[in-house]
């Protein structure tokens, strides 16, 4: 079952046994935080921040939120930048050239503290876009 970003959602993750991402989306629930665990963090949304287990902090633009909201809730799945364009920005893609998305997805990298290289959670897949990569 999917649930979209716009709605409150609570997203669960947790390292698999072989060492990669395994994320759940379960429904909210009265008195639910919508919160993301990642590997080495946690992305708060209703604080709108990622906190790192080493007491880092990083705080989440509203686009960066929504975007990250947006590839977690398809886990898996690569993402076109169409897609985002249309279902996060609420843009028609069509005939519009932006790095936006590009850029917005650097920014959530650098606060996810992921090695540029070789990121572990949001991946770029080539020639189809980006995916939240959970359990791949």
């Amino acid at each position: 079952m999917r649930y979209d970003f716009v709605n409150a959602i609570s997203i669960a993750s947790e390292p698999a046994t072989d060492g990669s991402l395994a994320a759940t989306i379960t429904p909210p629930t009265q008195g639910c935080s919508r919160a993301l665990q990642l590997p080495n963090a946690v992305a708060d949304f209703d604080r709108s921040e990622i906190r790192h287990a080493d007491g880092n902090r990083f705080g989440l633009s509203v686009r960066e939120s929504e975007l990250l909201q947006f590839l977690a809730s398809n886990p898996g799945r690569p993402v076109s930048r169409d897609e985002i364009l249309r279902c996060v920005w609420h843009l028609n893609p069509r005939n519009l050239i932006t790095r936006t998305i590009d850029m917005h997805i650097a920014h959530l990298r650098d606060k996810l503290q992921e090695d540029p290289g070789h990121p572990k959670v949001l991946v770029t897949v080539r020639g189809e876009g980006y995916m939240f990569a959970a359990g791949a």
